[in-house]
């Protein structure tokens, strides 16, 4: 027998795996952060699908879509004004496993109530009130918890893969289920399965040994509370102390604004621009979807040669130049339906609404591109920077800040956009968290600067 004779094994060939689409595959083999991952993709799925359904009863397709938009959104955010601090001291000293478990038997309830009332206007108003009472909780827990489920130097990457899961929690709770329940059986059975969803959510947070620690010691989380104060000025007196982390934080608030701005303006936007129902007007933002995982994916490679806070900062800036874009749809869209670069068609191969249609693709793609690049890097920042016993009220802290510097411009956006229209809105809202960057900016540079080595590269 020859050396040719014999014949070499090389093995099945290696299978694609849909992980790979963030560099996720290995991570997701951490029992603990599977876990995570799997409960938030359970647990925002039912949320997004619950709020966009909500947002549609609310809304409805009439006039001043915007006005009652805004109103919507403002009951969403307002519990942060009485909550955020009590909720960042809770997740910081109560096991996070326990606090995600009883938050989602808690949005179950709610949906349970929600089948057995009637879905009038201030219903679905006081519903979007409970459901945001449970994610002022539920945001600063998960963020809190990933260091805790993964290793130091699988941050980045582990924040990736958490924000894939909340891109395909994205795509199938606000495109898949509302559009499938709304237009055939009704909203009822979407609100069954959303119950479904956070009680299988809960079932996987409560499984993280990780974050569980024993005994809960319920004398020491009451004294925390009654200190809430103290202890929130202890913890943004350190993210203070250090510049990038606070001003990747700053920048998220502002950046999380400009997004729910934006998504007040939406139903006006998708009527008076693009000249299509509220309903439907997902299916013109779900390619915004690519943008996301781009995003994601992109976040990784651009960290090993920028630092992160630079990421997020150039993010933001990206951002900031979609909604001009977005602002500019109209002409932007004429631009195009006159393009005939070989002169086949009279003007042009595209109509009015496709091209407005087409323009809004390319500048949302855009924007939610580089708000899922500001996230990532934001997130690790704070996680590799801040001590850990901390972050569940830094994290607060910006759910808190996001929020509560919503409101005006959010309310100011739903009444303004019914008088002077959308697009002008768009260019005001750009101008004015730019001036809100550059003075946070200022005021941070006039601190003194704190080196930490720690971050991770």
């Amino acid at each position: 027998m020859t050396a040719g004779d014999v014949e070499v094994s090389e093995g099945p060939p290696r299978r694609w795996r849909w992980e790979s689409l963030t560099g996720g595959g290995a991570i997701l083999q951490e029992d603990g952060f599977r876990r995570l991952w799997l409960g938030r993709l359970c647990s925002h799925t039912a949320l997004n699908a619950v709020l966009f359904t909500l947002l549609v009863l609310a809304v409805g397709e009439g006039s001043g879509s915007s006005i009652k938009s805004a109103i919507f959104i403002t009951a969403y955010l307002l519990p942060t004004a009485t909550l955020g601090t009590i909720s960042g001291v809770l997740v910081d000293r109560a096991p996070k496993n326990l606090v995600l478990t009883g938050i989602n038997v808690m949005r179950a309830a709610v949906m349970v109530f929600l089948l057995m009332s009637s879905q009038s206007l201030w219903m679905v108003y006081g519903i979007a009130l409970l459901l945001a009472v449970t994610s002022q909780f539920a945001s600063p827990a998960e963020a809190a918890a990933l260091p805790q489920v993964v290793r130091r130097d699988q941050l980045t990457i582990a924040n990736s893969t958490s924000g894939f899961g909340g891109l395909v929690s994205q795509i199938i709770g606000f495109a898949v289920l509302p559009a499938f329940f709304l237009n055939t059986i009704g909203p009822e059975a979407l609100f069954v399965v959303a119950a479904a969803l956070f009680a299988t959510s809960s079932v996987f947070f409560f499984g993280i040994k990780a974050l569980g620690s024993g005994a809960v010691d319920i004398d020491n989380i009451i004294e925390s509370v009654r200190d809430v104060r103290k202890q929130f000025a202890e913890a943004w007196e350190t993210l203070g102390r250090d510049i990038s982390a606070y001003m990747s934080v700053v920048i998220v608030v502002l950046a999380s604004t400009a997004s729910l701005v934006a998504i007040t303006l939406m139903p006006q936007f998708t009527q008076d621009v693009l000249g299509i129902a509220v309903r439907n007007s997902i299916f013109v933002f779900l390619p915004a979807a690519a943008g996301i995982l781009a995003g994601l994916r992109l976040v990784q490679l651009l960290e090993r040669r920028v630092e992160r806070i630079w990421l997020v900062g150039t993010g933001f800036v990206l951002l900031g130049v979609s909604f001009v874009g977005m602002a500019l749809t109209v002409p932007f869209a004429e631009a195009l339906e006159r393009l005939n670069l070989f002169g086949v068609f009279d003007p042009g191969p595209i109509g009015d609404t496709s091209a407005r249609i087409v323009i809004t693709i390319v500048f949302s793609t855009a924007s939610a591109f580089s708000f899922s690049i500001v996230g990532v890097a934001s997130r690790s920042l704070v996680n590799a920077r801040m001590p850990q016993e901390i972050q569940g009220r830094v994290f607060a802290a910006q759910v808190v800040l996001t929020n509560l510097a919503s409101i005006p411009p959010i309310l100011l956006a739903g009444v303004l956009s019914q008088l002077v229209g959308v697009e002008p809105m768009m260019f005001l809202t750009v101008f004015i968290l730019a001036v809100a960057a550059l003075w946070a900016l200022a005021g941070a540079l006039a601190r003194p600067r704190v080196s930490n080595d720690a971050e991770a590269a």
